[in-house]
């Protein structure tokens, strides 16, 4: 598996890689901290004030920000690839959700939305620098 040669720390072309897998998994398990917050008081589909299918994305996220953690630790290109996947449907979807209240109430109420689009740019960024890395790092 990938994350032995990932915590082998001989292997210094994987450096960037660290901190850059390093940095997904903390923001994934911060987003699995934040949907989990959110299901345990208002239950499963908690999110009863979005249609139906905006609160099942929402409450789906917590197993699929999981899976990112376990596919980058495990299958490395799948693990860069499915956080791109999430950062850019989660984002595009937080962002109309926040812009449609906004619209309906008057009252823009970004909460989160700042601090991810940050860690999505940051994804978007650097998931070719680890795709390039571990593409290299395996051909040694």
């Amino acid at each position: 598996m990938f994350y032995r040669a990932l915590f082998n720390f001989r292997v210094s072309e994987l450096n960037p890689v660290r901190f850059i897998f390093a940095v997904f998994i903390f923001g994934f398990a911060y987003g699995t901290r934040n949907h989990i917050i959110d299901i345990l008081p208002d239950g499963w589909l908690g999110y009863d004030y979005v249609p139906l299918p905006i609160n099942l994305c929402w409450t789906l996220l917590t197993f699929f920000d999981l899976l990112a953690i376990f596919l980058l630790l495990s299958f490395p290109y799948a693990g860069i690839i499915l956080p791109g996947l999430i950062m850019a449907s989660d984002i595009a979807l937080n962002t109309g959700v926040t812009v449609y209240f906004y619209y309906q109430t008057g009252i823009l109420s970004p909460d989160r939305l700042p601090m991810q689009i940050a860690f999505g740019i940051f994804v978007f960024l650097t998931s070719p620098i680890a795709w390039k890395t571990v593409k290299r790092s395996n051909r040694d």
